[in-house]
This record gives C-alpha cells, structure tokens and sequence, in this order.
C-alpha cells in the first residue's frame, strides 16, 4: 500500500472540528516566547551564569595547578556534556524505539490523524533536517506508568514516546482529546528547545544546586500552555495521571477542585511542589481549569 493510500484510509478517523480549533485558524499563533512560562527565561538565564561561574573557577583551579576537587571534577565532566551527549541521544534513541511501535498511518491510524493535525499546525513540516522536521511518534509499553517525553534523536531532530497506559485512554475510554493534549504538550517541548542539548550543559550546575526541578517545571508549564492553546478541550483530562487511565473519567471534578482548593496555600504542598520536576497535581490542575475559563495564557505556580 502506497503511502498516499494509506493516507486516504487514515483520513477517515478524522474528528470532527471544534469552536476552539476554528478560532485558533482564525488568529495568528503565538511566538516561542509569548508560549514560554514566566519563569523559564529567568531559570535559564540564572542556570547559564552559575555554568559559567563554574568554569572560569575551573578553568582557573587547572591553570594555576591546584588539584580539583571530585567537585570540581564532575564540574568539567558536566562542561563536556555536548560530547558526551552526542553519542548519549544516538544510544537512547536506538534502545527506545527497538522496543516501541512507530505511529505511522496504518499503525494507530487514529492517533497518527490526530499526531498529523497538531505537527501542520504548529508549524512542523514532512521533510527538512531542522528541528521543525515533524518527529517521529512511537508507543512503547507502558507496563502501569501513565507517560510520555519527547527527546531528541539527532542534533537536529526530535522524537516523542507515549506509553500505552496514555494510548488506552483513548481506545478504551474514547478520550482523544487528553490524546491530543498530551501530543500537544510533547511537541510543545521539542518546539520551545527544551530537548535542546545546550540545556543539558546546565543540569550539573542546577542540580548540584537543587534548581534542576525548578527548572524543569517551568518547562513542563510552558508545555502545558502550548498544549493548552492548540488542544484546549483535553485539558482535565489529565486528571488520568493522578488516578488512573481507567478512573480518570469517573472522577468527579467539581469535588476535585474543592478538595484542591482546601490545600492549595499549605506549606506543605509548596514545599512538595519546590522539590518536584513536575507541577503537583493540585498545581498543574488548577492552572489548566483556570486555562479553561481564561483562555491558554494562564502561568500556573511555580510554589
């Protein structure tokens, strides 16, 4: 079967067209920055000057012979991360996704239809060798763990994993618009640069120094607007990660939100967010019913 026919067949598991998405045709799509969460820019600005900070003292520990600490060691090890990384993404990619099955348009035509929808228009293209080269999706087994990331495959290339636990929601529940959400956020995460490899030069720094999460969370936020601009009825449906792909649609979300809203300003919470890579449920949550009301450019806490 040609690619074109098999195009033909998957076109017909094509969803009916919502108010929002023939709004979001209408009007120009934000830029990378207006997309991005208040505190991601800060983060990175402030993980970029202690990098640097970090080796001048290193370079400075080399040049005037002093012998380096196992600190200051692993410092100049996390510096060569581009390197490292090189060959690392290559290794990654290749143990990934021998064990996954790639969407295509006769493999999981439904979600490949959606996939296809969501890369024109956030402006990925087929073909190309830069990182707007739409990435190649795939699903692996999921074996009890609602999941998915999107890493890169080369320099200039992006790929995006889901798990199968996030998959049945979809088959089994009929909820492709927590599908479509959740492709939305991934991509959002290649588009932004967050699998840029430059990044990583930072993470021994930030995590040395206990910013990693923080960082991170500004960045699964910025996901989370972009996702909340080009699949905004998906939103809650992300309530599954924190009860389950078969639970997710029974809960009742009016209680939900009440019990969030009883322990939203405990100490306790902002402490577990802090500490979190990912916003805490009763953060992220409030912020994407507040997206709801609001429209996308809603900035969840960062504590």
């Amino acid at each position: 079967m040609s690619n074109i026919d098999a195009e033909k067949k998957a076109s017909k598991f094509v969803l009916s067209s919502t108010n929002s998405e023939l709004a979001l045709a209408e009007k120009a799509v934000p830029t990378i920055r207006e997309f991005r969460h208040k505190a991601e820019i800060p983060m990175l600005v402030l993980g970029i000057i202690l990098t640097l900070l970090a080796a001048i003292v290193c370079i400075y520990l080399v040049f005037d012979g002093e012998t380096l600490s196992d600190f200051g060691t692993g410092i100049l090890i996390g510096l060569a991360a581009p390197l490292i990384l090189f060959f690392g993404i290559r290794w990654t990619y290749w143990n990934t996704i021998t064990n996954a099955v790639e969407v295509t348009p006769i493999q999981f035509p439904e979600v490949y239809k959606i996939y296809q929808e969501i890369t024109q228009k956030m402006g990925f293209v087929v073909e190309g060798e830069s990182i707007n080269r739409r990435p190649r999706l795939y699903i692996t087994n999921g074996n009890g763990v609602m999941n998915a990331f999107a890493s890169k495959c080369q320099v200039r290339k992006g790929y995006v994993v889901m798990h199968s636990d996030i998959v049945d929601v979809g088959y089994i529940h009929g909820d492709w618009g927590f599908i479509r959400f959740v492709l939305a956020h991934e991509l959002g995460h290649i588009k932004c640069g967050h699998v840029d490899l430059w990044r990583s030069i930072m993470q021994p720094i930030t995590m040395a120094l206990f910013l990693e999460p923080t960082v991170t969370r500004a960045q699964e936020y910025t996901a989370d607007r972009v996702a909340c601009y080009f699949a905004p009825e998906g939103g809650k449906g992300m309530i599954h990660l924190y009860c389950g792909k078969h639970l997710g649609h029974k809960v009742n979300l009016d209680e939900y939100f009440e019990s969030v809203s009883k322990h939203q300003n405990s100490f306790w919470v902002r402490v577990v967010n802090f500490f979190s890579s990912h916003a805490v449920g009763f953060r992220r949550m409030a912020a994407l019913k507040e997206a709801e009301t609001k429209g996308w450019d809603v900035h969840g806490k960062m504590l």
